[in-house]
C-alpha cells in the first residue's frame, strides 16, 4: 500500500493517563500507575492502522514544549508525518481509569491563526495530488476554516469521516465512511430537519435511508457504547442495513475505541472486504483496543479471534 492516504488529525493532544484501583472524586487519590504518550484521534487511528500494516501520511498542528515530544513519538513509531507548526500549545488530556471506567479532563484546544490557516493549506497541497483516500479524525482545533477542506480539490478522493460538524460541504460532495456515535447522529438529522422518533421499531430504517437519500454517503455507520452497531449503505439501488453487538471484554481503557475501530475499518477497506467483514474486522480492532491502556499495545491475534468470532454474528435487521 503506497502513501495514498492522507490522515487529518487535527487536534492532538499529550494524553496523561492514571490507572488506578479505585477513583473517589473530592479525596486523596492515589496512583497506581502514569503512563504519558502522544495521542488525539488522527494519532490514534494512525498507530493501530499501521499495526495492521496500513500505509499512508499523517497531518496535524503541534505546538509549544509537548509538540517535540508528540512529533518524535509519532516519527519512532514509522508514520510519516506532516506537522503544521502553530504558535499555540497543543492540549494536554489527562484520562483516570478505575474499574474500567474513564474520566477525561480536556484542556481547551489552541487557537489558529490566520496564517497558520494558510501554512495547512500549503502544506497539505503539497501532497494532495498523489493522495487517493483521505480519513477526518475528529473534532478541529479553535480558529480552523473548516471551509478550506473544501477549497482543496475533492474529485476523485474518497472521504472517510469520523466527526459531524463543519462537514456539511464534504457530505454534500460525497463520502465513502461517515462514522459517528448516537449522540452525533441525532444532531446530524436534527440539521438535516430529519424527524426522529427514537421509541419507534422503524427509527433506524426511516432516519438512515432518509439520509442517504439526501447525502451521497456510501457507508453510514452509528456507535452507541455497548449497544449493537449499525451500518448502512446501498446494495444495487436496495437500502440495506446490518448491525452487530460488540463482544463483552474487560475493559482496561476504552479511550480511543472509536480511533481503533476507524483503523480497522479502513485497513479492511484497503483489502475490498465487504461491509459485513469491515464492520466485523473494525468491530474486533476497537474490542482489542478496550483490553490494553495504550493504542499500540493490541494484541493482533485477539483481533483475528474476535473477527472471526464477530463475523458470523452480523445481522441484516431490515428484513
Amino acid at each position: 500500500m503506497a502513501h495514498d492516504t492522507l490522515i487529518l488529525g487535527l487536534n492532538p493532544t499529550w494524553q496523561r493517563l492514571f490507572l488506578l484501583d479505585e477513583f473517589k472524586p473530592g479525596e486523596v487519590n492515589r496512583l497506581s500507575k502514569v503512563e504519558e504518550f502522544a495521542s488525539g484521534k488522527g494519532i490514534n487511528c494512525a498507530r493501530v492502522l499501521r499495526m495492521l500494516g496500513g500505509d499512508f501520511i499523517l497531518a496535524h498542528f503541534l505546538g509549544g514544549d509537548r509538540s517535540v515530544s508528540i512529533c518524535d513519538e509519532v516519527a519512532a513509531s514509522g508514520i510519516r508525518q506532516l506537522p503544521i507548526w502553530i504558535g499555540a500549545a497543543t492540549r494536554m488530556c489527562t484520562t483516570i481509569v478505575s474499574k474500567g471506567d474513564t474520566t477525561e479532563l480536556i484542556e481547551p484546544s489552541p487557537k489558529i491563526t490566520e496564517s497558520e490557516n494558510k501554512d495547512f493549506l500549503q502544506t497539505v497541497g503539497e501532497v494532495w495530488s498523489d493522495v487517493l483516500n483521505v480519513a477526518l479524525c475528529g473534532s478541529s482545533p479553535v480558529g480552523f476554516q473548516m471551509e478550506n477542506l473544501c477549497k482543496l480539490d475533492l474529485e476523485g478522493k474518497r472521504l472517510f469521516v469520523d466527526a459531524v460538524e463543519g462537514i456539511d460541504g464534504w457530505l454534500e460532495h460525497g463520502v465513502e465512511l461517515l462514522k459517528i456515535n448516537l449522540d452525533e447522529y441525532c444532531k446530524l438529522l436534527q440539521r438535516f430537519g430529519i424527524p426522529q422518533i427514537t421509541s419507534s421499531p422503524q427509527f433506524w430504517k426511516m432516519t438512515a435511508s432518509t439520509l442517504l437519500e439526501r447525502l451521497p454517503i456510501t457507508n453510514l455507520v452509528v456507535t452507541d457504547e455497548d449497544a449493537p452497531i449499525h451500518a448502512f449503505y446501498r446494495e444495487e439501488g436496495k437500502f440495506m442495513g446490518v448491525s452487530l453487538q460488540p463482544p463483552q471484554v474487560k475493559v482496561v481503557n476504552d479511550i480511543g475505541a472509536g480511533d481503533a475501530f476507524l483503523a480497522g475499518w479502513l485497513a479492511a477497506d484497503f483489502l475490498g472486504l465487504s461491509v459485513a467483514e469491515r464492520l466485523a474486522k473494525a468491530t474486533a480492532v476497537a474490542s482489542a483496543r478496550c483490553e490494553v491502556d495504550r493504542p499500540w499495545n493490541i494484541d493482533l491475534g485477539r483481533v483475528s479471534s474476535f473477527e472471526s468470532e464477530l463475523l458470523p454474528q452480523v445481522e441484516n435487521f431490515l428484513d
